[in-house]
């Protein structure tokens, strides 16, 4: 009998296999936004139409944080590194990784999709030192230029300061990030760093953010990051969400990967939809798209 998500999620990880690459689903946490301050240019009457046409409370949206460990039997790769202490109920990936028997320092390659909180806030331990500390990190050069530039406090102020604070994105980016710039190998353009591991650049969201395709023996999964931040979204292609910071771009990747991974008929591993372990699939829906969650019971 297949796990209920109630049991997944106590136990911190899910694994499952893509051709020979052994993969895990593991929990980070989860993190509670309030769901009306999430929309740009949508009148408050609409937002409220919305989130009751799809179950979501008007006072706060949870969203889980899943993250995904790839072993290809060469390299042991982890993409993103969870939020660390940015929530009450965040900063359990080093923990639900030794649970599925992962030594942090046997994981040697770290892709960062992009530079937010709750994807780098884990970057480094209580100590000042790497989580993963025999890693290789690899980021897009464009994302790296863009928060450590003047522009990325005012873009985070214009856009995701209602959601959290401009100064925690800042801080959290340049302490996170900084002491580990001698690590961090960063890429111009859309390459297999791995075999069967390609990164495909989906900016808008943030200026260098990307998803990354993992395939294996006629199989592949798709770690889309937050190119779609929620399932709802997939439905609703037109909205604006706070989170993109370059709107109109964020659009234009989000039908680029929905499409491709609709085309080859991948696994998904989104990491904020529910339920854990935020795996399944995308198909095409009138004038967008919809959220297959995998069956576990």
């Amino acid at each position: 009998m297949q796990p209920t998500t109630r049991q997944l999620l106590q136990k911190g990880f899910y694994r499952f296999k893509v051709g020979r690459f052994e993969c895990i689903s593991v929990s980070d946490g989860s993190y509670d936004y309030d769901p009306k301050l999430m929309f740009s240019g949508l009148p408050e009457d609409k937002v409220k139409e919305l989130l009751h046409h799809h179950h979501i409370p008007l006072d706060k949206l949870t969203s889980p944080y899943t993250f995904l460990f790839v072993d290809t039997g060469e390299h042991k790769i982890l993409a993103d590194m969870g939020a660390g202490t940015l929530g009450p109920n965040t900063g359990k990936l080093v923990h639900n990784l030794k649970l599925a028997g992962i030594r942090p320092e046997d994981v040697d390659t770290v892709i960062i999709t992009h530079a937010h909180p709750d994807h780098i806030g884990g970057t480094l331990n209580e100590e000042g030192k790497p989580n993963y500390p025999n890693a290789r990190y690899i980021m897009w050069k464009v994302e790296w230029d863009f928060w450590f530039s003047e522009e990325a406090s005012k873009k985070v102020d214009a856009h995701l300061s209602k959601i959290v604070p401009t100064e925690i994105f800042m801080k959290i980016a340049h302490g996170q990030l900084g002491p580990i710039k001698d690590r961090i190998e960063f890429i111009t353009k859309e390459i297999e760093i791995l075999p069967g591991v390609l990164l495909h650049f989906a900016p808008g969201h943030t200026p260098g953010h990307m998803a990354i395709s993992f395939s294996s023996e006629g199989e592949e999964l798709f770690f889309t990051s937050d190119t779609v931040v929620f399932p709802f979204l997939l439905e609703r292609p037109d909205l604006v969400m706070v989170f993109d910071m370059m709107p109109d771009i964020a659009a234009d990747s989000r039908r680029k990967i929905c499409d491709l991974v609709v085309e080859r008929k991948a696994l998904v591993h989104a990491q904020h939809f529910p339920p854990f372990p935020s795996l399944g699939h995308i198909i095409k829906k009138d004038k967008g798209w919809q959220w297959k969650p995998i069956e576990l019971e």
